[in-house]
């Protein structure tokens, strides 16, 4: 009788967190892929739509394309089944059917953003995918609703300062090669500064400035510290004192002035 009732609970709460949106929602925002849906116009039957965007995945993707597990669907929206998931999917991004009709092909989207054109396309795909990949598999995000309205305490959730910590934070791009080098010096930090005779751990608070609504972010911290605009870049680093722009001004100042106190204290914009 036990083992009857144990079992008998078990599906009970099994289909008690199927009717649940919560646990719905929690079992979609974990894919096992990245998806990448792109939607060209070809009525030609003899002619390949999709020729050049894989060139130019291939040219993109090549020497990174292990790293995180994705899967490429094409859709040829003259047709009205193809019509119909670009409808689905960029609605889910938050498009009108009114901007819908009037788009130009390719259009392209990556973890809830769309980018329109094969420019774009190309300037914009692999770090697309390299960021989508640090959301879904790195920092277990889930996939990004752009249209779900966060404040930025919201935005600011996901990374939380540590009490007691040194901590600063960091902006960044996945594709910016000031960036990659910078990554080096913030890798290298010791894990505790001693800061007048006491030890504290070292936080390193890393946000992608293209995932999500991190635009939004960076903006926040610009105005809170009066960035002036020509400093207005990544990598920079925020401490609690001041800010740090460019490898160079990082690489040269970070660690003395976090032995010197500077991430002691750190708070986020309101």
């Amino acid at each position: 009788m036990k083992v009857m009732r144990k079992g008998l609970m078990g599906l009970a709460l099994l289909l008690f967190c199927m009717v649940l949106p919560g646990c719905a929602r929690e079992e979609e925002e974990r894919p096992g892929k990245i998806e990448i849906h792109f939607f060209y116009n070809e009525p030609c039957a003899s002619c390949d739509g999709t020729k050049d965007f894989y060139r130019v995945v291939k040219e993109e993707l090549g020497d990174v394309s292990d790293r995180y597990p994705y899967e490429i669907y094409p859709h040829n929206v003259f047709q009205a089944s193809a019509a119909m998931d670009r409808d689905r999917e960029l609605g889910k991004l938050g498009y009108s059917q009114e901007v819908i009709g009037s788009l130009t092909y390719p259009v392209m989207t990556v973890n809830g953003k769309a980018y329109l054109g094969m420019d774009s396309i190309s300037q914009s795909l692999r770090e697309a995918y390299l960021t989508a990949g640090e959301d879904l598999f790195v920092y277990d995000r889930g996939i990004f609703d752009p249209c779900r309205k966060q404040t930025l305490k919201e935005l600011l959730g996901s990374y939380r300062l540590e009490k007691g910590s040194s901590s600063v934070v960091y902006f960044y791009r996945t594709v910016c090669e000031e960036c990659v080098r910078t990554e080096e010096v913030i890798g290298s930090l010791p894990e505790t500064v001693t800061v007048e005779g006491a030890s504290y751990p070292q936080q390193v608070v890393r946000i992608n400035t293209r995932s999500g609504r991190n635009d939004e972010v960076i903006q926040a911290f610009f105005a809170m510290y009066g960035v002036p605009e020509e400093e207005q870049m990544v990598p920079i680093v925020f401490t609690a004192r001041g800010y740090l722009a460019g490898y160079e001004a990082i690489s040269a100042g970070l660690l003395r002035e976090l032995e010197a106190g500077a991430g002691l204290g750190m708070e986020y914009p309101e």
